[in-house]
């Protein structure tokens, strides 16, 4: 049984694990992400050194934030990782192990985690959008993961949805949301309660209650917009709002109301995998690539 190390690579965490050729995580943590390159190198090498006394490893995975090139290995742009911007990832982990790595961008790795074990297993054609501080996405084209000519594709967070042309980072995001709740309920940041708070009060404060639905309705037209583009079978939503049915049947409530929804529509659903699905996309991409069965 081949065995593989996952590296997920978040702006606030990094979270990382061994998984098996099958796609079963062994083992797993996190650490706080680094604010500067030369933490993150010796953090990174700890981690694959401690798995390798452990497991008989065979590849690496690596999810990053931002616009990676996969086959270059280099960061145009890498999130809010700023001190990562323009930096060859594939030769600063060559420096770092001699196990072959691989590394994508996150929000494509998920849309292949769940490819591979997750809600997209029974579709060949998909679109998983990710819902977090910003928006990303990943476009799953007859079973392969579409990256586009420039390695940008599946950045739905740039349009336009706000009734002043807002992008969907900025009003349908998660982030958006609990901006938009704070302002409806006049409160600090501190003050704020969690996600499932808010929706669980929205029907007794008709502030909140408006806030959520503009929120929703910003939301929707993204959605129907990535439909409209790719025609897929399935809009599958990840991050933390995704586990919120309130969420889907405002989405729902919402697109039923734009022009030729009935011709357009398709299911929308949860993704399956949390925040699993990033390691398990860049170890499927690992498996696939650097360390296939003979």
């Amino acid at each position: 049984m081949q065995h593989f190390i996952g590296f997920d690579v978040g702006g606030t965490h990094i979270k990382h694990g061994v998984i098996d050729e099958e796609g079963n995580e062994l083992t797993s943590d996190e650490y706080d992400t680094p604010e500067d390159e030369q933490t993150f190198r010796k953090k990174w090498q700890e981690v694959v050194e401690a798995y390798q006394k452990e497991h008989e490893i065979v590849g690496i995975g690596v999810s990053f934030p931002g616009h990676i090139n996969s086959h270059t290995g280099e960061a145009a742009k890498a999130g809010a990782l700023d001190y990562m911007d323009g930096v060859n990832l594939l030769e600063l982990f060559a420096e770092l192990t001699d196990l072959p790595a691989v590394v994508e961008n996150d929000a494509n790795c998920a849309a292949l985690g769940e490819l591979w074990r997750g809600a997209g297993k029974e579709y060949q054609n998909f679109v998983c959008i990710t819902v977090g501080t910003g928006i990303g996405g990943g476009i799953i084209l007859d079973g392969e993961l579409y990256r586009g000519s420039h390695y940008r594709a599946g950045e739905f967070g740039v349009i336009p949805v706000g009734n002043n042309g807002e992008c969907m980072h900025e009003v349908a995001s998660a982030s958006g949301l609990m901006e938009a709740c704070r302002q409806a309920l006049a409160l600090s940041v501190d003050e704020m309660p969690h996600g499932k708070e808010l929706f669980d009060r929205m029907n007794s404060d008709v502030h909140l209650r408006e806030a959520i639905d503009e929120w929703a309705r910003n939301l929707a037209r993204g959605v129907y917009s990535v439909i409209s583009m790719f025609d897929p079978q399935v809009v599958l939503i990840g991050g933390g709002i995704s586990e919120e049915e309130k969420v889907f049947q405002l989405l729902g409530r919402h697109l039923e109301t734009f022009e030729l929804w009935d011709d357009l529509q398709v299911p929308i659903q949860p993704c399956q995998l949390g925040n699993q699905a990033g390691r398990l996309g860049a170890v499927w991409l690992a498996k696939k690539k650097i360390a296939p069965r003979k």
